[in-house]
């Protein structure tokens, strides 16, 4: 299951903030597009430098943030599927002990 590396990666997205960097270096979204991409091959929808992120529902900060309007679908849609998928498994496993269940006390 892949849940923690989405958790990870949504809080690479919503929390990393500007810092002052040593000897005056641009930040970067580096360390996002790594685990993004980890998660989808393509990594055209990580910014190269934070933005503003005013559009944003989820990944929301006061700050600049790498994470992007597609990239917050994105991790939407695999957070329902990951959490469609568990329902299905639990389910299943419970519907096989009700029949064996019913079949015991018949």
């Amino acid at each position: 299951m892949a849940a923690p590396s989405v958790h990870s990666a949504l809080f690479l997205c919503a929390f990393l903030q500007l810092f002052p960097l040593p000897g005056g270096q641009v930040p970067s979204c580096q360390e996002v597009r790594t685990v993004f991409q980890s998660l989808h091959p393509s990594s055209k929808w990580v910014p190269e430098t934070p933005v503003s992120g005013a559009d944003l529902q989820v990944c929301q900060t006061k700050g600049p943030t790498c994470c992007s309007k597609k990239m917050e679908e994105r991790y939407q849609v695999a957070a329902r599927s990951n959490m469609e998928s568990g329902l299905q498994v639990v389910s299943a496993q419970l519907k096989r002990i009700i029949i064996q269940n019913a079949a015991i006390f018949q």
